[in-house]
């Protein structure tokens, strides 16, 4: 589907945040749709299939649990969709509790548009995780030092990864990796951390990650295990 075809609906089109996304998208020939919460989105995200879907947070004059309890019900048109919650600075924290109870990704409103673009085109593109626990050394600039953190996967995309370890590395920052995929391949590069984890919720403390660019082979070796592990692009 070329991207002059992919509809991306906007939820709170009134907010500044929002007004400042819904350019961008129709500037890259995305059709955008523009609603206010009502009860009638919940038959819309039910009945119309989305691309990417981008709401405001807080949302006003609905329930956020009924919104996300519609768009990942199982006969949804908008079942697999990326959720994307743009949310006010104060309340980024809430928003990101919500990510994996039906939201894909929890961004701040006031982010600069080169990032918010960013979370955008990452979800247009989400790729399958796989389950993979391996060891992943991180070296982490803070400020005249570089320190390195140890962090073990627990699942790794494509596009990024799910890091259990230190969550002290602050949303945003970019560190270097490297880590041995199972049956030995190294794998290297660049990643930014995308959200914190919720420990209470998820089991785990630690930090969601994207690739910002690999090293060498590296890009290929991943790719390669990747589709051993789910040949066919499965979504987990």
């Amino acid at each position: 589907m070329s991207e002059a075809q992919r509809h991306v609906l906007v939820v709170g089109g009134e907010s500044n945040a929002l007004e400042r996304v819904a350019p961008m998208l129709r500037r890259a020939e995305f059709n955008v749709h523009t609603v206010d919460p009502s009860p009638q989105l919940l038959d819309l995200v039910l009945s119309t299939a989305f691309e990417l879907m981008i709401v405001g947070f807080p949302l006003t004059g609905m329930s956020m649990d009924d919104l996300l309890e519609a768009i990942r019900d199982e006969g949804s048109a908008c079942r697999d969709t990326g959720l994307l919650l743009l949310a006010e600075p104060e309340l980024l924290d809430d928003a990101q509790a919500l990510v994996d109870l039906g939201v894909n990704r929890a961004i701040s409103a006031d982010w600069a548009d080169a990032r918010v673009w960013q979370a955008v085109v990452d979800l247009l593109q989400i790729a399958p995780r796989v389950y993979m626990r391996v060891l992943l050394h991180a070296d982490v600039d803070v400020s005249v030092d570089r320190n390195r953190a140890l962090y073990r996967t627990v699942n790794i995309s494509s596009s990024g990864a799910l890091l259990q370890g230190s969550d002290e590395i602050p949303m945003g920052s970019s560190f270097d990796f490297l880590f041995r995929l199972p049956g030995g391949g190294l794998i290297e590069g660049t990643a930014e951390v995308v959200r914190h984890t919720n420990p209470l919720r998820e089991g785990i403390e630690g930090i969601g990650t994207r690739f910002v660019g690999f090293l060498e082979e590296s890009e290929v070796r991943l790719g390669d295990y990747l589709e051993r592990q789910y040949p066919f692009g499965r979504r987990t």
